[in-house]
């Protein structure tokens, strides 16, 4: 710390303020009030504590009751630009810069709201006595310094007890340009674990993957190039796809938080700024409950290891909340996350899957196998990419591609009433559905198994994904049948 430091510390050394301006009134948050030193409704004594430019302010001492630390001036302002201010030895770490700026910006000009009491032999009583003030020294580039005691706030807390260090005058200022003194050093360190890129900077993520050891599998969700195109889906599924520990679509609104909630992730306190691999050690960081690593096409990939949970009572109210502690690679802080905000702690692929089994594009498609028991046997194959040059074949026969499409079309309704990654299959298969790709980029086998005499499991490619009405096969067999024999629609309910 500066080697003035002493001269808050230890009883105040007397600090001579230099300097007299009209006072610049602002809020403790980044939000500016008038520049008046005090409003209409003030009628006290006013007086020029100080009068400086915030931006030249170097440095700040504080001792408060959670102790000394020191604030440095990083970057140098100018007309157009505020300085910006750190914690000393914490520059590293990201810190909220805009709760660091009241500090000089507040106080560097100040004036009183009223005059309480000159030559003061009680200061005790407005919490101005060396054992309870909050005690601050400004330095100022000029090499001159500001020192003052921030004491008690008033009955309605609007104004705060306040005295130049180098007398025993007591004064009154405005509350909120001096309550962040009273914050420890941690206070300041942000609480946004990742800051969210600007919507036109927003990387597109390629995989977002979970590890966790309650789960003996690895969760991953991938981009999905076909998603993109909003002619391949209709809007219908996200962006990623689930590719373990099973194939499958998901659920928008339930799929986002998992992929992209680690952009303004927000903590609900500091466990440890400046942490060392002790503490990760002692906080359960260092081989962690769980791993989240999120992959951006931007080049970024950001790691975040979070506990098993730990819960917290409120003994007033009586109530339980969980957290876990949280450390993003390459940021030495360990953070205190709310298990509502720590999503990836408790995702389950149940909870994200789509219950749509399938969603490709009709013209998409290169072939399409079907065969279900005792039953027809389909082979379509198609080229082209629409309706206008589509050239569909079945079983090497060339067949209409209009009749095609509205066949797959009732494929398309097939949706499964449960997400299910856990039932085995038995038995024979009942049906198989096979589909890829004209650019063999995706291809599935969806099988059929009996589950009872009302349900079917559905397997992709192998693995227990989804559960279905066994009617669905009678009307699949049907409309097979429909297909080779008649021109009449084709049946899409079987409730």
């Amino acid at each position: 710390m500066h080697k003035k430091t002493l001269g808050i510390i230890g009883g105040l050394v007397l600090i001579v303020a230099l300097g007299s301006a009209a006072f610049l009134l602002l809020s403790t948050d980044t939000e500016e009030e008038t520049s008046d030193a005090f409003s209409s409704e003030d009628s006290g004594t006013v007086v020029e504590l100080t009068a400086e430019e915030p931006n030249d302010v170097t440095s700040i001492l504080i001792e408060n009751e959670s102790g000394s630390f020191e604030v440095v001036r990083v970057e140098e302002g100018d007309d157009e630009n505020n300085a910006v201010f750190a914690v000393s030895g914490w520059e590293s770490l990201p810190l909220n810069t805009s709760l660091l700026w009241t500090l000089p910006n507040n106080t560097a000009s100040l004036s009183s709201v009223d005059l309480v009491e000159e030559d003061c032999t009680d200061l005790e009583k407005f919490g101005l006595d060396a054992d309870n003030a909050t005690q601050v020294v400004l330095y100022f580039a000029d090499d001159t310094s500001y020192a003052f005691r921030v004491g008690n706030a008033t009955s309605d807390s609007t104004y705060t007890y306040f005295a130049p260090a180098d007398e025993d005058t007591v004064y009154t200022v405005k509350t909120s340009l001096v309550s962040n003194f009273e914050k420890a050093a941690v206070d300041f360190v942000s609480m946004t674990i990742l800051e969210e890129p600007d919507e036109d900077d927003y990387p597109i993520v390629n995989y977002l993957r979970v590890e966790r050891e309650d789960m003996d599998y690895v969760f991953e969700l991938d981009y999905d190039e076909t998603a993109d195109d909003e002619d391949a889906t209709g809007g219908t599924v996200a962006m990623h796809v689930m590719v373990s520990p099973v194939p499958a679509y998901l659920s928008v609104d339930r799929s986002t938080p998992i992929v992209t909630g680690m952009f303004g992730l927000m903590a609900d306190s500091i466990a440890v700024p400046l942490a060392t691999d002790e503490d990760l050690e002692d906080y359960g960081l260092a081989e962690p409950f769980g791993t989240v690593i999120m992959d951006c096409d931007d080049g970024n990939q950001y790691v975040l290891r979070f506990s098993e949970s730990f819960a917290v009572t409120d003994e007033t109210e009586g109530t339980q909340s969980t957290y876990y502690y949280a450390y993003l690679e390459g940021v030495d802080v360990i953070y205190v996350v709310t298990a509502d905000d720590m999503v990836w702690a408790t995702v389950e692929p149940t909870d994200v899957a789509s219950k749509l089994v399938l969603a490709t594009y009709v013209w998409d498609l290169g072939s399409l196998q079907i065969s279900v028991a005792d039953g027809e046997s389909f082979d379509f194959s198609i080229t082209g990419s629409d309706a206008d040059d589509a050239e569909v074949t079945l079983n090497g026969e060339t067949t209409d591609s209009e009749r095609y499409r509205q066949f797959y079309s009732f494929l398309l309704n097939i949706t499964a009433e449960t997400v299910d990654f856990t039932s085995e299959p038995t038995g024979d298969v009942l049906a198989s559905v096979a589909i890829s790709t004209q650019n063999d980029s995706y291809s599935r086998v969806f099988e059929f198994y009996e589950l009872d005499d009302f349900t079917c499991l559905i397997t992709v490619d192998g693995q227990s994904a989804y559960t279905c009405r066994k009617s669905f096969l009678d009307v699949l067999k049907s409309n097979m049948e429909i297909y080779e024999d008649t021109d009449q629609e084709f049946t899409t309910n079987w409730s």
